[in-house]
Parts: structure tokens; C-alpha cells; sequence
């Protein structure tokens, strides 16, 4: 049965009441952050994507009148754009574990070579900045070429872990990447798309 409280409070937002959205977000962001975090199965991701949708359901907030159960409508668009956050992730890690693997087999040019010694340096500049767990956790996965259950053998901790670390390793490097090399790096990916093969997809799952 429809809310009647509800459908006012969905109202007074449609027409930009503030404090009425503020309302409704406490009520309902529990229950969003609980959908969001089995999906991403990280903190820091799960806040950073609960904030989004509640930002564009602020921005559409005119299509509010024409809903009649606000918690449905916020679920299907919570796992949505978890969805599209973690389509994301993949194909992230999936670029940036080309590059990795493969930035030593560029041309062998004098020029190409000493590109590929900068993006060397620049990478291990970056795997120092992590915390010596993620570090041993990214050395194993993306070195050595370690599925996620083969390095929570290893460091004899669970797979949801592994992951949680390379989830938050990933989106380091890539906020560096996208910070210091931009347009150089884009390029670097053209080089090494034929040759990225990982298992990315199965990691993930």
C-alpha cells in the first residue's frame, strides 16, 4: 500500500526541500549501505557509491513524485550502479595488470626502452606507498601472477581479504595513473591491449 507520509516526503523533495531529503537519507542509507557492501565487498568503495546515488537521486529528484516505493527505488538503483562500479574495477585492473605484466616487452628502440624504465620506476614508486600487507598481497597477485586463492594460501588469510586489499591497491595506482601520467599511459594500454590476458573476471565472481 502506498505511504502517504512517504509520498509527502517524496514530494517536498521533488521541490528541492533539503531537509526532507536529509530525512529520508538517514532512514534509508543502512539499508542501501548493507546492499552495496555484499556487492563491493569493500568499505571505502561502498561509502563512495552509496554517496553517489544518493547525489543523482538528488539530481533527479523531479521523478520522485512518480515513485510509490522510495526503499525499492533506491535498491534497484543501488545495485545498479554498484553493478557498473564493479564492470569498472574489472576492466581497470585488467589495463593496469597489462601494463604490469607486459611493460618490459615493449619495442626494443632505445627510446622505447627508456619509456619503459620510467614506467618502471614510476610503478614501484607507487607499490611503496602501500601498506606492507597490501604490498606483499599486490607482489604476489600481480608479480608472480597468484590467483587470489593461491595468495590467501600463502599469506594464510582469507580470499575476501586478498581481494579487499587489491581493490584498494587497484584504485590507488589508478587515481596515480590518471594523476601523473594521463595521456602517455593511455597510449601505453594501445600497446599492450593483444596481451592482457587475466583472470580477472573469475577473481571477481
Amino acid at each position: 500500500m502506498y505511504n502517504v507520509n512517504e509520498s509527502a516526503i517524496l514530494k517536498r523533495i521533488s521541490e528541492g526541500d533539503e531537509k526532507a531529503f536529509s530525512e529520508i537519507y538517514t532512514r534509508f542509507k543502512p539499508e542501501l549501505y548493507r546492499l552495496v557492501f555484499n556487492i563491493l565487498k569493500s568499505s571505502d568503495l561502498t561509502s563512495d557509491t552509496c554517496q553517489e546515488v544518493f547525489i543523482k537521486i538528488w539530481e533527479d529528484r523531479q521523478k520522485l513524485t512518480e515513485v510509490h516505493s522510495f526503499k525499492n527505488y533506491l535498491l534497484v538503483a543501488g545495485k545498479n550502479h554498484s553493478l557498473n562500479v564493479l564492470k569498472k574495477i574489472v576492466s581497470d585492473e585488467k589495463r593496469l595488470s597489462g601494463f604490469i605484466q607486459h611493460y618490459s616487452e615493449a619495442h626494443n628502440g632505445i627510446e622505447d626502452k627508456v619509456q619503459s624504465d620510467e614506467y618502471q620506476h614510476f610503478l614501484m614508486a607507487i607499490i611503496k606507498t602501500l601498506t606492507p600487507q597490501s604490498k606483499k598481497v599486490f607482489q604476489l597477485c600481480r608479480q608472480q601472477g597468484l590467483s587470489y586463492d593461491e595468495a590467501a594460501e600463502e599469506m594464510g588469510v582469507s580470499r575476501s581479504l586478498i581481494k579487499k586489499h587489491m581493490v584498494r591497491s587497484m584504485k590507488i595506482m589508478r587515481v596515480a595513473v590518471e594523476k601523473d601520467l594521463g595521456i602517455a599511459f593511455g597510449f601505453l594500454f594501445s600497446i599492450f591491449a593483444d596481451t592482457a590476458e587475466v583472470d580477472l573476471l573469475l577473481t571477481f565472481a
